[in-house]
């Protein structure tokens, strides 16, 4: 009887993907509903994700973005950002940190509707993607020297 030997890939080893879980400062936890599911993230404009604070129950809060808000910024970014880019899970993501961190409270109705874009966020698509916005770069320019944490104005 002989022993047979089986090789081992570092696929085989790797540990199942983690959702990405992003804190505030005021103690919400959010995590991308789709992510925990393992289905395709979304491109319809409404974005689910699932927030907690350290002693409330998971709710899960829906993100929707305004459809008028595509032809705009993929006009301004001329087609680099469309309705399927992630940069609009990025932006609804922003849009509900900042909500948790201004009213300290869940949105009602567990929804959250964009139906405007302030001026970072603009300069955030206008950059998405390009050569010149790079992590190093990004936290070199960041007030928060080099670590996004949701919930400081500038």
């Amino acid at each position: 009887m002989s022993a047979q030997t089986k090789q081992i890939s570092p696929d085989d080893l790797a540990a199942p993907s983690r959702p990405i879980e992003l804190l505030t400062e005021n103690g919400y936890l959010i995590v991308r509903s789709w992510e925990i599911t393992g289905i395709p993230a979304p491109s319809d404009g409404a974005y689910s994700f699932m927030v907690r604070r350290e002693q409330d129950l998971e709710r899960e809060i829906t993100v929707t973005i305004a459809a008028e808000l595509f032809p705009d910024i993929f006009r301004q970014t001329r087609g680099r950002i469309s309705n399927s880019c992630s940069f609009w899970i990025c932006c609804a993501e922003r849009h509900l940190a900042n909500y948790l961190w201004e009213r300290d409270d869940y949105p009602a109705g567990d929804r959250l509707a964009v139906d405007y874009l302030n001026p970072d966020d603009v300069m955030s698509a206008v950059n998405w993607g390009t050569q010149t916005e790079t992590l190093g770069e990004s936290a070199k320019d960041s007030s928060l020297g080099g670590t996004e944490q949701i919930g400081l104005h500038a």
